[in-house]
């Protein structure tokens, strides 16, 4: 008997064009080719990295101020305030986040009278410590 080898036909995704299974990039994983002949796929990531070096040549606008590009000092200062007042709106409100969960797991089954609003206002009283922004 005669072992004849049957070479398979891939078609490309790109060129259409039919192609034994050598003209194809083997995927690691699959074991199987991939959709692009070989040099379908070399021309494809050719033009991609040409595309991509020339957007990141670009200057975007960003969709956002950037404090320290700003130019005029009273708007550079009040965006500098606004963001410390966010900074600190946040830190807040994770502290009273962990008080409460504390709070729920110092109690654990004991039932205390009192809501958590008065515990928070009771533990503020104690701490007196509060962020205060410098002008």
């Amino acid at each position: 008997m005669k072992s004849s080898k049957v070479q398979t036909l891939c078609v490309c995704g790109c060129c259409k064009r039919s192609l034994p299974a050598s003209a194809f990039y083997i995927n690691k994983k699959t074991g199987l080719p991939g959709n692009y002949c070989k040099e379908c796929r070399k021309t494809v990531s050719r033009n991609h990295r040409k595309n991509e070096k020339r957007s990141l040549a670009c200057d975007r606008e960003s969709s956002y101020p950037v404090i320290t590009s700003t130019e005029d000092p009273t708007l550079r200062r009040e965006l500098i305030l606004h963001a410390l007042e966010t900074v600190a709106a946040s830190i807040e409100r994770k502290r009273r986040k962990v008080r409460e969960s504390e709070f729920e797991y110092e109690s654990g089954s004991e039932s205390q009278s009192g809501s958590v609003f008065e515990l928070e206002l009771e533990l503020e009283s104690k701490s007196g410590s509060k962020l205060e922004l410098a002008d």
